[in-house]
């Protein structure tokens, strides 16, 4: 007698005698012993409906986006403040970072002195300007 006689196979399905590929419009009739009810019980959902989960990882999503694209105008009309408020005698640093004190202020750019000693002056885009260091004081 086989060694395998433990196994208890089945009825083969049709779909496994069938030669090449399954022809479309076939039914495919179940397994013996089973009924078209899905597994698990689950009757009463229906395919590609939203839960609970979904939901909730749309909402986490939303919320991200939402405060990336605020937080982004929160910076930028800061950047747009400090830039507006650059006049003489600021203590700035570049991207560069180069620290310098501000000699002249145009609309584009912005001429630093970065040695009092030998005078040395920089012009630097205004975009360029990281930061405002130390205000003046003075009014000038």
């Amino acid at each position: 007698m086989n060694n395998l006689s433990f196994l208890q196979l089945g009825p083969t399905p049709s779909i496994l005698l069938q030669e090449g590929p399954p022809v479309a419009g076939t039914p495919v009739a179940p397994a013996a012993g089973t009924t078209g009810a899905p597994a698990g019980g689950a009757t009463g959902k229906a395919a590609g409906g939203l839960d609970f989960f979904t939901l909730m990882i749309m909402g986490v999503l939303l919320a991200l986006i939402v405060s990336t694209v605020l937080g982004g105008r929160r910076e930028k009309k800061k950047f747009e403040a400090m830039m507006s408020s650059i006049k003489k005698n600021d203590q700035v640093r570049t991207v560069g970072g180069i620290i310098g004190s501000v000699v002249e202020v145009k609309p584009d750019v912005v001429v630093l002195k970065i040695d009092e000693n030998s005078n040395t002056k920089i012009t630097v885009v205004r975009s360029k300007i990281e930061a405002v260091m130390k205000e003046s004081t003075a009014s000038a």
